[in-house]
């Protein structure tokens, strides 16, 4: 039992070296995160913390150092966020195809929302707080096919408090005929009268046969109709 027990704290204490030394030329380990004990590294990341996998395939968390500066409010949800990406699945192969095929709104909305319950779960309510201002903040703006920051605020706050909020990566919708009233352009034939053209020659020279000729003349009319038009309705 005691080599047993030898053994395994030799190996808890050579497996963050063995990170280091994986990713030396790129990462930092700076420790495990508490909400799914998966080691977290530090360093350069445009998208400022990502969930990925080491060459060996064992799942990481990786954060810039600018995501460390506050210690409580954002780092504490990003780890939850990122730590959720690993254990929904979105880092597997099939989370990863789901991602490539227009998934990216549903993923981080799932992502937040085990976050939210976590933070929620352990009385992070002021850090929850800050987030969704964070989120709100960023209004409805959308890029890349992420969910814009007032629908992840409202899908923190609904997590967090146990309200029911659907995940659909697309709203649900549906198509329907209802009657509108459109202008048509329709012509009509009308006679309109021109001088007379037919001439004859008297003893006092020539002369019109008739008043006048009447010659038919289209003319375009703006008639109201009403038509069956198709519509799409999205909930």
């Amino acid at each position: 039992m005691k080599k047993v027990n030898l053994l395994l704290l030799f190996t808890l204490i050579l497996m963050p070296f063995a990170f280091q030394n994986l990713y030396a030329k790129q990462y930092v380990f700076i420790g495990y995160d508490s909400f799914c004990g998966l080691p977290i590294f530090t360093g350069q990341n445009p998208q400022i913390a990502t969930a990925e996998k080491d060459s060996y395939g064992r799942p990481i968390i990786h954060i810039d150092p600018t995501a460390l500066a506050n210690l409580t409010s954002s780092r504490i949800f990003t780890l939850a966020h990122e730590c959720a990406h690993h254990k929904l699945g979105h880092t597997s192969r099939l989370g990863e195809m789901e991602r490539y095929h227009g998934g990216t709104r549903k993923q981080e909305l799932e992502a937040d929302c085990w976050a939210a319950k976590q933070l929620s779960r352990y009385g992070q309510f002021t850090d929850l707080q800050f987030q969704t201002l964070k989120n709100l903040a960023d209004g409805h703006f959308i890029a890349n096919g992420y969910p814009s920051g007032v629908e992840r605020a409202q899908n923190i706050y609904s997590c967090a408090t146990g309200t029911i909020v659907r995940h659909d990566a697309s709203p649900r919708c549906s198509k329907k005929l209802v009657p509108k009233t459109v202008i048509v352009t329709t012509y009509q034939i009308i006679p309109t009268q021109v001088p007379c053209s037919h001439v004859r020659i008297g003893p006092y020279g020539p002369f019109a046969i008739h008043q006048f000729d009447l010659i038919p003349r289209k003319v375009p009319v703006q008639t109201p109709t009403t038509r069956m038009v198709e519509v799409t309705h999205c909930e």
